[in-house]
C-alpha cells in the first residue's frame, strides 16, 4: 500500500488552471483513505462561466463538490470537515445569508460534519463569492 497522495480530476470538471487538483486522496491504513477536495466555487465549467449572486454560486459550488464526492466513491456522511468562505459577509443582506445556509443545509441532509463558516475579502477571481472545501474518510 503506497501512502503517497494521488491527485484527481472529475471527468467533465477540469482543473480552472494546469496547476490544479480538485481532489487528494491518501490511504491511512489498509481499509481506509484521507481524501481532501479543493475548494470548489461557482463555476460552470462547460459554459466557462460564473453567476451572479451568492445563491447561485453556492448551488453551483455544492454541484461540482458532489461530482468530486462522486468521482472517489465518497459521499456526504464521509464528510469530516467543512469551510465555506464567503465574499464580504460582514455586508452581506440579511436574505442572501439565509438562502446560503438553506442551500447548504438541502444540499448536506442528515450529515453535519463540522463546519466553520469564513468571511473573506476575496477568491481567486473577482466574481467569485462563494468556495466550499471539505475534508472526508472514505472506508473500504
Amino acid at each position: 500500500m503506497s501512502s503517497k497522495p494521488v491527485t484527481i480530476n472529475p471527468p467533465g470538471h477540469p482543473p480552472i488552471v494546469p496547476t490544479y487538483s480538485h481532489i487528494s486522496t491518501v490511504p491511512v491504513n489498509a481499509s481506509s483513505k484521507l481524501i481532501s477536495f479543493a475548494g470548489q466555487v461557482g463555476y460552470d465549467p462547460v459554459s466557462k462561466s460564473i453567476p451572479q449572486g451568492l445563491p447561485a454560486q453556492v448551488t453551483l459550488a455544492l454541484e461540482n463538490l458532489s461530482k468530486c464526492l462522486e468521482t472517489v466513491g465518497a459521499e456526504k456522511a464521509d464528510i469530516v470537515q467543512v469551510r465555506h468562505y464567503v465574499v464580504g459577509m460582514s455586508k452581506l443582506n440579511q436574505e442572501d445569508k439565509e438562502k446560503r445556509g438553506k442551500i447548504y443545509g438541502e444540499w448536506i441532509g442528515d450529515s453535519k460534519p463540522p463546519s466553520t463558516l469564513i468571511g473573506v475579502e476575496s477568491l481567486a477571481a473577482p466574481e467569485l463569492l462563494y468556495e466550499i472545501e471539505v475534508v472526508a474518510v472514505v472506508n473500504g
